[in-house]
C-alpha cells in the first residue's frame, strides 16, 4: 500500500487526482479521481476502528498551528511540491490533512533533534527523508498516469539517491559501532590484567579508610590518649 507521511495510499491518489483533474484536458485524471471517490464512500461505511489517530485528533488550536508551523517549514524548504499539494487537502479531506501535518511535524521534530545531538548524521537523514518522501508522491502520480515514461524515470533516479543515502548512513552507523567496539576492547584489554589490583584500585576509590592520608591511616582513639600517670 502506497503511504505519504501519514496519508492512505487512497488520500494521495485522491489528493493528487484531485488536482490534475482541475486541469484542463485530463479527463483520465478526473476518471481516477472519480473512481476514488466512490471506493472512499464505499470505506466508509465500514465500522471505524479506534486507533491512535482517533486519540491525536482533539488537539488544541495551538498545538495544531504548531504542528503545521513545523510541517510546513520542512516542506517548503526540502519538497516544495508536497506543500503545494498539502494546501488543498486541508479544505477537501480534513482527516488525511491532519494526519499529514501530524506526521510530518513528527519528522521535522526528529531531524531537529538529530541536528543537535548528532550534526555530521543530520545531512544523511535529511537526504534519506527527501528520497523517501518524492517516491512516495512519484509513486502516487504514477498511478494516475501509469504511460509516463518520464516520470518512471524521476522515480527510477528518486530510488538511485534513496540507495545512496541508505550506504551513508548504513556507513555512518558501521563507524559508530566500530567505534564502540574499540572502546569495549581497550576495556576488557584492562580486566585481562591482575584482578587483584583492579579490586584494590576499586576500593581505594569508595572506602573511606582508604581515602584518608597515610599518616592517619594507622591512627586511632585509642592510640590518641595519653597515658595516664
Amino acid at each position: 500500500m502506497i503511504r505519504l507521511l501519514g496519508m492512505t495510499s487512497l488520500g494521495v491518489l485522491l489528493l493528487v487526482s484531485t488536482v490534475a483533474a482541475q486541469m484542463p484536458g485530463q479527463t483520465k485524471a478526473r476518471s481516477v479521481a472519480q473512481n476514488a471517490v466512490s471506493l472512499e464512500k464505499a470505506s466508509e461505511k465500514k465500522p471505524p476502528k479506534a486507533d491512535k489517530a482517533d486519540k491525536d485528533a482533539a488537539v488544541s488550536e495551538s498545538e495544531q498551528a504548531r504542528r503545521e508551523e513545523l510541517a510546513f517549514d520542512l516542506v517548503r524548504t526540502h519538497h516544495p511540491e508536497l506543500s503545494t499539494l498539502l494546501r488543498p487537502l486541508k479544505r477537501l479531506r480534513p482527516r488525511q490533512y491532519e494526519a499529514a501535518i501530524r506526521e510530518l511535524s513528527r519528522v521535522s521534530e526528529r531531524l531537529t533533534q538529530i541536528q543537535q545531538r548528532q550534526p555530521e548524521r543530520y545531512e544523511i537523514e535529511l537526504a534519506l527523508w527527501k528520497s523517501k518522501s518524492r517516491i512516495q508522491l512519484l509513486t502516487a502520480q504514477l498511478q494516475m498516469t501509469p504511460d509516463d515514461d518520464k516520470l518512471r524515470e524521476k522515480l527510477r533516479s528518486t530510488i538511485a539517491e534513496q540507495i545512496v543515502s541508505q550506504r551513508q548512513l548504513y556507513e555512518f552507523e558501521k563507524a559508530r559501532l566500530a567505534q564502540r567496539i574499540e572502546f569495549l576492547d581497550a576495556q576488557l584489554e584492562k580486566m585481562d590484567g591482575d584482578v587483584e589490583t583492579l579490586v584494590d584500585q576499586r576500593l581505594k576509590a569508595v572506602d573511606p579508610l582508604q581515602k584518608k592520608p597515610a599518616k592517619f591511616r594507622d591512627s586511632s582513639p585509642a592510640s590518641s590518649e595519653k597515658p595516664k600517670k
